[in-house]
């Protein structure tokens, strides 16, 4: 996964949801730091929770990890 594209393509679609880290979090049954560590490109969710978010944020796993491009 390219972090920062992944990282910049979560935020994007979490904006365009209007769905916020804390919100995101309590979703998936994790923490909002975790979240953030997505957010900021310095960690990436596990395939399970990358697919979750993908149901929560309506698109698929290559938009949010840019192989649409």
């Amino acid at each position: 996964m390219h972090n920062q594209k992944f990282a910049d393509n979560l935020k994007t679609e979490m904006a365009n949801n209007h769905i916020s880290q804390e919100k995101l979090a309590k979703m998936l049954n994790t923490s909002q730091a975790t979240v953030s560590r997505w957010t900021s490109g310095k960690h990436q969710p596990d395939f399970e929770t990358l697919l979750a978010i993908c149901e929560i944020l309506e698109v698929t796993p290559n938009n949010l990890l840019g192989w649409d491009d």
